[in-house]
């Protein structure tokens, strides 16, 4: 059998994010698809204990190295797997810093630039079945949730079609990670940091 690892401390690998899973896909697939392009080192397919452990149609592969990871993203982004078009791209591990920073350029890019404690995220594309106890239970899943705002249209009081999700920040990595491309009520939702809109340019004058 499989000789022991070759030592050598590399990093853990290189994990791979993979989204709009079909339910028909599991563990053993995803690892035969992927294995073409090198060394697997793990696959993690989260499942809903809520919900007869259904599949929730994202997963995670780790390759032993970038180089594996780097060609089965370019070649199986958007691909079909089990009649799903699946999502394929790295997965940052939370506060991972791409190389010495030359001072933080202009904020943006960077989850969280601020270093808050709590985030807002923003999430669109809801649909109007969807209300604030099926939002805040969905990203409950990935932390505790302090706030969740549903605009209504103050006219019609009908939804507006978004909302805002206040978690720590970690957690709110993770959620807005796993849930954007989600699809909740048949509607695949569009998650995101919600910024302020108060990024001071440059002071122009008055």
């Amino acid at each position: 059998g499989g000789g022991g690892g070759g030592g050598g401390d590399a990093e853990e690998g290189v994990k791979i994010h993979v989204g709009n899973l079909s339910y028909d896909t599991d563990e053993s697939r995803l690892r035969s698809t992927f294995g073409e392009f090198g060394t697997i080192t793990d696959v993690f397919l989260p499942v809903d204990r809520m919900n007869n452990n259904r599949p929730r149609g994202f997963g995670f592969v780790t390759f032993a190295d970038k180089e594996s990871a780097d060609n089965a993203v370019a070649k199986l982004n958007d691909t079909e797997l089990d009649g799903r078009t699946i999502r394929v791209n790295e997965s940052r591990p939370p506060g991972a810093r791409s190389g010495g920073g030359g001072g933080g350029g202009g904020g943006g890019g960077a989850f969280n630039a601020d270093g808050a404690a709590d985030v807002k995220l923003y999430v669109g594309n809801l649909s109007f079945d969807t209300d604030e106890t099926g939002l805040r239970g969905l990203f409950e899943k990935y932390g505790p949730v302090s706030d969740c705002f549903l605009p209504s249209d103050r006219e019609t009081g009908r939804p507006r079609g978004f909302a805002f999700v206040t978690m720590p920040s970690d957690d709110a990595k993770k959620a807005m990670e796993a849930t954007d491309g989600y699809e909740l009520d048949g509607r695949t939702l569009r998650v995101n940091e919600s910024r302020p809109r108060t990024s001071r340019g440059g002071g122009g004058g008055g």
